[in-house]
C-alpha cells in the first residue's frame, strides 16, 4: 500500500445474499507472508480482546488506580482482566456450548448484587436460604434488570 510506504497481505471477504456480493470487508496486514485465513482470525480475535478492555474499564476499574509504581499498577491491570476472565469462565462453564449467547459484564454484576440482595432478604426473614433459591420466582428475581436475560 502506498499510503503504509510498505508492502502488505490484504484479505478481501465479500458476503455473497441471494447471489450477488451483499458486503465486502478488506483487511490488511503487514505480515506479508501470513495466509488469508491467519488475517481474519486475528481481526476476529483482535475484536474478543477490545470488548474485554472495555468491559474491564467500564465495570472492573481498570483506568482507576491511582498509583505511579510499576509493579502496582501492573497488579492492578493483571487483577481487573484476571476478574473479568474469572467472571466469564463462571459464566460460561454452566451453559452447554450450543446455548452460549451474548456475554455481558454489566449482566453478570446485576445477578450477583440481585443474588446478594434477595439472599439478605431471604435470611432476614428467617427462610431457609437452600430451599428458598429452588423456587423459580427467586430465580427470575436473579436475572431482573439483566440486558440480555
Amino acid at each position: 500500500m502506498r499510503c503504509l510506504k510498505r508492502w502488505v497481505k490484504v484479505v478481501i471477504v465479500h458476503t455473497i445474499k441471494e447471489g450477488k456480493v451483499h458486503k465486502a470487508c478488506v483487511y490488511f496486514s503487514t505480515d506479508k507472508n501470513a495466509l488469508g485465513l491467519q488475517v481474519l482470525q486475528y481481526y476476529r480475535m483482535r475484536y474478543q480482546i477490545e470488548f474485554l478492555f472495555r468491559d474491564a474499564k467500564n465495570h472492573l476499574g481498570l483506568e482507576e488506580s491511582q498509583s505511579r509504581n510499576e509493579s502496582a499498577l501492573d497488579f492492578h491491570f493483571n487483577l481487573a482482566l484476571t476478574t473479568l476472565n474469572i467472571a466469564k469462565a463462571m459464566h460460561w462453564l454452566s451453559v452447554p456450548k450450543e446455548e452460549r449467547g451474548a456475554f455481558s459484564m454489566a449482566d453478570i454484576k446485576t445477578q450477583y448484587v440481585n443474588e446478594l440482595l434477595l439472599d439478605k432478604l431471604i435470611f432476614i426473614y428467617g427462610k431457609d436460604p437452600s430451599t428458598e433459591k429452588k423456587n423459580p420466582v427467586i430465580r427470575q428475581l436473579y436475572q431482573l434488570g439483566r440486558i440480555a436475560a
